[in-house]
Parts: structure tokens; C-alpha cells; sequence
């Protein structure tokens, strides 16, 4: 930043960053100039694919430059991990900022994680006092269900318990700063906290909550119930995290430039605490997209970023990003229609044509009584197998639900056909190919007897001398799963392994396979030596996954097996799916009656749905496939003449482009 040389010419990109910007971003301008200087404090509203990350990087890189700050004077905070990482890579990436380790870049994380970096959350953690103390996970919130006899397992796949909605309405009266419990953070008195009724959504959660309880119970008193506990155990729920930092004394991370990404996510306690540091910060950078505000389940509305100016006093003019560098027009079309219901839709400069493919497959099923799921011939166009085998591997699929993503997965899976997907949805791949490595890397090793192991004397039946076993090492990862999913009856010792992995994990290291060794009999090597025929041997898998992973096994033989064999094939809910995006999208039309009944209730329902639908039609890059009845208990959402509309609109808008004419109209 000192020392490098400013334009002459008028351009706000400074020469060296230009220089250092990757070929595609050739020309590009630092958008809003004119709206907003480069050291002053703005908002950028960006449409999806216009290049929001992109933007807020360049400018922090300007900002930085012009007022010569280090990453370790600035703030940045965004909703998800994986956007922080991604500010900070692209300026690294791009010699705008120095590579740094965790201290440099302290304050470039989740707001959670800058919250409780500011004030020393975890400081209070010794590990000593309570084997509970920390923050609240599936460990502590069953050890609470278990003292107090309440539902924590599932019982069955898309089933909730009592545990679940209490926690959900206890999370969302937190984030929306509802009158519940109590706080050991901020003074009940300087805060307005609305009763709880008086919350529509948290009214409806409330009905959820009495459904899966005793009648008569009172969600106050098991709230009460659960925040003593916490006190007894020296244990927090996230939020708090966010409290602690709204706490009138709390320390405030670094405010010369704090920059926030990803806004429109941001729920009200969020959104308090956000406040309070844009009104300490000496410059303020904002990016988000109103349009595109799909978390109202934890109380995310536009209004949060819409109307931010009018809480913090301070000049926050927005900056409109005006093009799409990935949504084409076919696309935007059929997006814009969807929205239009329930907003206005932004003026948008798309990417070039695009392509809505249609198709209506034999639907997706699941037998409950069973437990199985009816799925449709592989080669039939329109299902999951077909979509990845004509436009894969990297194909992200789309859908509303994790019920009708489980059974994408499921019609993947049985065709070992690997893909990425998010945490309890679908198959889990991580896991499975953590266990076909463990498997490949004692394929045919065969000791006589324990003994000749130690010696390092292996023989294969036939006689043939194997590599050294002491060459052989597991990833503590992989050593865990493969005991986890061990027979216990072919362990020796497993207390004994599992302290050996999990000082091999502390020391960053890997387990050799002959100390493995010392702790299992020989009976383990003739079950678990075999390579893909070990699979049938693994414990707590059920057959479909052994089958996958076979499947698997010989589809990808060849390669290592990493979830980088996936090749970009994602499943992900549209929720998830928000800064994703790909060539090839396939979107599942179709919500579940509950969802439907909603919006047909609840006018913010409704909005909420349009913008949803408005984010999963913008996702791909090239080809959308929208699969119609993809599932027999969806029903369907999207307009039957969505596809060919929106086509004619792309056509007449290309050619008005042709003609050199202005203006137009959208499906």
C-alpha cells in the first residue's frame, strides 16, 4: 500500500491493483464513483451475479491504498465463513493485501466470530471447571434433554421434536430480540423487547411448539428451564456471542474501515449489533441484496438493509451494481417474473441469451411404511442419473426441501455417482470416501499372525511378500472412521486406539498402520484388508450406502478417492444456494403443502417464497433444467408457462438489441 504509485488519470482503481486484477476483470470500473467517493461510507445493492464480492474487495483494496491501512486495521464481517475467505483471498490473491497469518486477519470473519474476538467470549472457556463449559452443541443440548426427558433424537428422516422446536423458537425470539428469558449481556431496560405474541412468525412457531409438547406446557418456562442450565454449565448459544458485543462496555473490533458483506442476511439482533459499529466506524462499506433476502425463517427482512441509513445517522448512499456477469436474460426472465409479485424488479443488464430446458420424469417416491425410496429408471430423460450423465459431472441440483434433495441423493447414490452437499442432506460423501481411503490403504495386506505384523513380515495367501506395512499411514480422520465402523468384536484395545489417533490428530500427525496394528486382531485383516469387498464388513452403515461406496469404488477406481472425484457435482437447498452458482443448474419445482398454506396465509410468507424462487432461477451460468414433478409429494409452485415465456421475452429482448432499439418488457 506505501510506496505504490497513484493514477494520474482519473481512475479509481489505482495502476498496481489494475495490474494485479485477473484477465477477466479487464476493464472493469470501481461502479458508483459519482454516488460515492472511495473513502466514503456507501451501500452496494447488488443483483445476483453482479458481482458484489467483487466490488466490496476492489473497493477495500482503494480504501486500504488511499488511506495506506493494514489488514489489521480493518473490519471485515460477512454472514457465512466461506465470503470472509473470500474477501481475503481475492486481495491476497491480487497483491492488494499481504499474506498474513490468524493475527493479521483477525477481524475478518463471520460477524459471530468478529463479536467474540472483540470481546473475549471465549477467554471464560478453561476446560477445567465444567466437562460441559463452551457453546452449545448437539453434546450439551442432549445431556439437557436427558435430565429433563425430552425428545432429542429424530425418530424418523423430516420428523421434528420437542427439542427441535423449542430450540427454534427460542433461537428466533433471541435473534429477534423478543421478550424471552432473560440476558446476561444486555439490561433488559434499555431495550424495547416486544412480547413474543406480538410476532407473527414466532406465533406461528409457538402452534409448532405447542403440537409437538404436552398440552399445557409453557414455552417460557422450558426457556427458563434451559437458560438456567446454561448457567449452571457455563454454557452459550451463539447468539450470545452477539450480545456480549452489544453490551453497552464491550470493546469494539477495529473501526477505521469496517466493511459488511452479505447484509441482507442479517436478522435483528445481527443487525443492532452491525449498527452500533457502523456508527463507530470512520468509513462503512455495506453490500447486499434486498432482493435476495430468502432467511426470514430467523427474521432476515429487505427493510434490515433497505432502510439502514435511517438507524445509524449517517450518509449511506446505495450504489446499484447494473450488470450480471453471470445471469443470462432467458434466465432473468423467468426470475423477474417471480419476484414481480410481490417487488419491484431491479433493472439488470444481463449475460447473453441462456437456456431453460424443461422436463417432466417419472416423480421421485418414498415408501414410508418400507423405508425405501421408489426411484425412476436411470436412463429416462429428466432424472437425476440421466441430468448428470448428458450435462455432468458439474451439474449443482436444486431444490426447496432436504426431502426432496435425500432423494436426488438417493437415485446418485445407487449409481455411485459422488456429489458435494450440505451438512444432513443426502448422502454423506465426506464420510463415505473417508472410508474407502482407509479401505484402499490396507488393501491385501494379510499378517499371519499379530506378531509378524510387529516384525513387519507380511504375506499375502499366496505367499508374495507385501510393501512394508510400516510404510502405510492413515489421516486421524481416516482412522477414527475406520474404527468407528469396525466390527468392536475385531478390536483389541480400542480405548487404546482411540487415544493413539486422537494424540496423532492433537500433534498434527498421521497413524501408522502398524502401531493401528497393535490394537486389533487378526481376524480385522481377513474383514477389513479385502478393499471393496470390506465394505459389506463396515458396521452402522445401512445397505444402500455399502452399496453406494461400491458403486463408487469402480466408478472412480482410478482416481484417488477425495470428494474432489465429485467434480462440482453440488445437491444443495435454494437456501443454500445463495453466491452459488454453475453452468448447469437442474431446479426442482415444487413445495410441500405446509409451505403452500403458509403463503397462502401470510402475506410475508408469500414475499419471502417470490424472493426464494427469485435466487434459485439465477444460479446458472449457461442451462437451467427445471424438472417439473420431480417429487410425488411436492406440489407445484412455478407458473406452467414460465419456460416459453420467458423465452419469447429473451428472443424479443435480443431482438430489440439486433434492431439497436431501447426499452422493452419481461415475461
Amino acid at each position: 500500500m506505501t510506496g505504490r504509485e497513484k493514477n494520474g488519470d482519473g481512475d479509481a482503481i489505482p495502476g498496481w491493483l489494475r495490474e494485479n486484477l485477473p484477465k477477466k476483470l479487464d476493464g472493469m470500473e470501481l461502479v458508483g464513483t459519482d454516488v460515492a467517493g472511495v473513502t466514503d461510507s456507501a451501500r452496494l445493492y447488488g443483483p445476483p451475479g453482479a458481482g458484489k464480492t467483487t466490488q466490496i474487495t476492489v473497493r477495500t483494496a482503494v480504501v486500504a491504498d488511499a488511506l495506506d491501512l493494514h489488514p489489521s486495521d480493518i473490519t471485515v464481517c460477512t454472514f457465512r465463513t466461506s465470503q470472509a475467505d473470500k474477501v481475503r483471498e481475492r486481495g491476497v490473491d491480487w497483491d492488494a493485501f499481504p499474506e498474513g497469518d490468524a493475527d493479521t486477519y483477525e477481524y475478518w470473519a463471520t460477524t459471530h466470530a468478529v463479536a467474540a474476538r472483540a470481546t473475549g467470549f471465549h477467554d471464560q472457556f478453561d476446560g477445567e471447571s465444567d466437562d460441559l463449559e463452551g457453546m452449545a452443541n448437539e453434546k450439551q443440548k442432549r445431556r439437557f434433554c436427558d435430565e429433563y426427558d425430552v425428545t432429542f433424537q429424530v425418530p424418523k428422516p423430516w420428523y421434528s421434536t420437542a427439542w427441535d422446536v423449542f430450540h427454534n423458537l427460542y433461537t428466533y425470539a433471541k435473534q429477534n430480540m423478543l421478550d424471552v428469558g432473560s440476558s446476561r449481556f444486555l439490561d433488559g431496560d434499555r431495550w424495547d423487547r416486544r412480547p413474543l405474541e406480538q410476532d407473527m412468525r414466532a406465533w406461528r412457531k409457538l402452534d409448532a411448539f405447542h403440537d409437538e409438547w404436552e398440552s399445557g406446557t409453557s414455552f417460557h418456562a422450558v426457556a427458563e428451564a434451559w437458560e438456567t442450565w446454561k448457567h449452571r454449565h457455563n454454557v452459550y448459544d451463539f447468539f450470545e456471542q452477539l450480545e456480549a458485543a452489544l453490551a453497552a462496555d464491550a470493546p469494539l473490533p477495529l473501526m477505521e474501515l469496517l466493511v459488511i458483506d452479505e447484509y441482507h442476511d442479517a436478522y435483528p439482533l445481527m443487525a443492532t449489533l452491525s449498527e452500533k459499529w457502523i456508527r463507530n466506524a470512520e468509513i462503512a462499506l455495506v453490500a447486499g441484496d434486498p432482493d435476495q433476502c430468502i432467511n426470514s425463517f430467523n427474521g432476515a427482512d429487505p427493510r434490515i438493509f433497505e432502510r439502514l441509513h435511517e438507524r445509524v445517522d449517517k450518509d449511506m448512499p446505495v450504489i446499484h451494481l447494473p450488470k450480471s456477469h453471470r445471469c443470462p436474460t432467458e434466465h432473468y426472465q423467468a426470475a423477474a417474473r417471480m419476484l414481480r409479485e410481490e417487488r419491484n424488479v431491479p433493472a439488470l443488464d444481463t449475460d447473453g441469451r441462456g437456456l431453460i430446458n424443461r422436463f417432466r420424469p417419472t416423480p421421485i417416491d418414498y415408501d414410508d411404511r418400507a423405508g425405501e425410496w421408489d426411484l425412476p429408471n436411470p436412463d429416462e430423460p429428466g432424472t437425476p442419473v440421466w441430468l448428470w450423465c448428458e450435462h455432468g459431472p458439474g451439474v449443482m441440483f436444486l431444490a426447496r426441501t432436504q426431502r426432496q434433495l435425500d432423494g436426488v441423493g438417493a437415485a446418485l447414490d445407487r449409481h455411485g455417482i459422488v456429489y458435494e452437499s450440505q451438512t444432513d442432506v443426502a448422502g454423506d460423501w465426506e464420510k463415505r470416501l473417508r472410508l474407502m481411503r482407509a479401505l484402499d490403504r490396507v488393501a491385501d495386506v494379510r499378517p499371519a499372525t499379530q506378531a509378524s505384523v510387529l516384525d513387519g513380515d507380511q504375506y499375502d495367501d499366496s505367499g508374495r511378500q507385501h510393501e512394508r506395512i510400516g510404510r502405510k499411514r492413515f489421516t486421524p480422520d481416516e482412522a477414527f472412521a475406520l474404527v468407528e465402523h469396525s466390527d468392536a468384536r475385531a478390536l483389541d484395545g480400542q480405548g487404546e486406539l482411540l487415544s493413539l489417533i486422537g494424540t496423532a490428530r492433537l500433534q498434527n500427525n498421521s497413524v501408522h498402520v502398524d502401531e493401528f496394528a497393535q490394537h486389533v486382531k487378526d481376524s480385522w485383516w481377513g474383514r477389513y484388508a479385502n478393499g471393496r469387498e470390506s465394505i459389506d464388513e463396515l458396521t452402522y452403515l445401512n445397505d444402500d450406502e455399502k452399496t453406494a461406496m461400491k458403486m463408487a469404488w469402480t466408478r472412480y477406481e482410478d482416481r484417488k478417492f477425495t470428494i474432489d472425484v465429485a467434480d462440482d457435482t453440488r445437491l444443495l437447498t435454494i437456501h443454500a444456494a445463495k453466491g452459488a452458482e454453475q453452468d448447469d443448474v437442474v431446479l426442482y419445482d415444487g413445495t410441500t403443502k405446509r409451505i403452500q398454506d403458509q403463503c397462502d396465509e401470510h402475506d410475508d410468507e408469500r414475499e419471502n417464497e417470490a424472493r426464494t424462487w427469485y435466487v434459485s432461477l439465477t444460479r446458472a451460468s449457461e442451462r437451467l433444467h427445471i424438472v417439473r414433478d420431480g417429487h410425488e409429494w411436492t406440489r407445484q409452485h412455478l407458473p406452467d408457462d414460465l419456460e416459453p415465456a420467458a423465452a419469447a421475452a429473451a428472443k424479443r429482448a435480443a431482438d430489440r438489441d439486433a434492431d439497436g432499439s431501447t426499452g422493452g418488457e419481461q415475461a
